[in-house]
């Protein structure tokens, strides 16, 4: 008599459940990865929101609280995060001292700042190309969108900042340019091309070219060169 081979379900061990391979429409699919985030903040309350805040998203997950930059540093090498969050106002580092101090080392670690108010320290931070700006007045879902699209490689920036003046390194208001035309004319005399700037802004080709229309239109310049001597005379490049 041929001895019957029982079938994987018989063995089992008790109590133990057998993980599907495949489904009629394919193989299972694996759950999605979450992003890995550092917070730091020197106030412990804010850092027990913003924990609580983030852990209760299925996509988002703390792996390290911070009370400084240093320990920001220290936490990004142990962890290599996703996202950084980082308020702005902080004692010894603050949070654009910690941006130029990661870029500075090489560290491209996307970094979301949290910011006060928009002045010179926020102008820093967009110099530095910071991938997400959120006030801290704002609606608790603008940060979790942000590091949304932050941790899938894109930049966010709170729609504020487009209400507010640009502040230049000098301390005056350029009142001729638009925050984002600031942005785009710094980029522009880099030597990228429109369609690398588009890819770095995140906008389209189109919307590169108009605002470099707008600028030497407003400024009275010629092209990029003379846009680049006219933004390191203003201390913008």
């Amino acid at each position: 008599m041929k001895s019957q081979v029982a079938p994987l379900s018989a063995l089992r061990r008790p109590g133990e459940r057998l993980r599907p391979t495949s489904t009629v429409n394919g193989p299972t699919r694996r759950p999605q990865a979450r992003i890995r985030i550092v917070i730091v903040d020197d106030h412990p309350i804010a850092l027990a929101g913003l924990e609580a805040l983030l852990s209760g998203e299925r996509d988002l997950g703390v792996v390290a609280r911070c009370v400084d930059g240093y320990e920001a540093v220290r936490a990004v090498a142990a962890h290599q995060p996703d996202v950084l969050v980082v308020d702005q106002d902080m004692p010894i580092m603050d949070g654009v001292a910690l941006l130029k101090h990661l870029r500075t080392a090489g560290d491209q670690t996307p970094l979301v700042l949290l910011a006060t108010t928009n002045n010179q320290k926020v102008t820093e931070a967009l110099s530095l190309e910071v991938q997400g700006i959120v006030f801290k007045h704002s609606d608790p879902r603008q940060l979790i969108r942000c590091l949304r699209e932050v941790g899938a490689g894109r930049r966010w920036l709170d729609s504020s900042l487009n209400s507010y003046p640009e502040v230049v390194a000098d301390g005056q208001v350029l009142d001729s340019l638009t925050r984002r035309q600031i942005e785009v004319a710094r980029a522009a005399v880099s030597g990228l091309s429109n369609k690398e700037l588009a890819q770095r802004l995140g906008v389209s080709e189109g919307t590169i070219k108009n605002h470099l229309h707008a600028i030497y239109e407003r400024l009275r310049l010629d092209g990029r060169l003379a846009l680049l001597l006219y933004l390191k005379e203003k201390a913008l490049a």
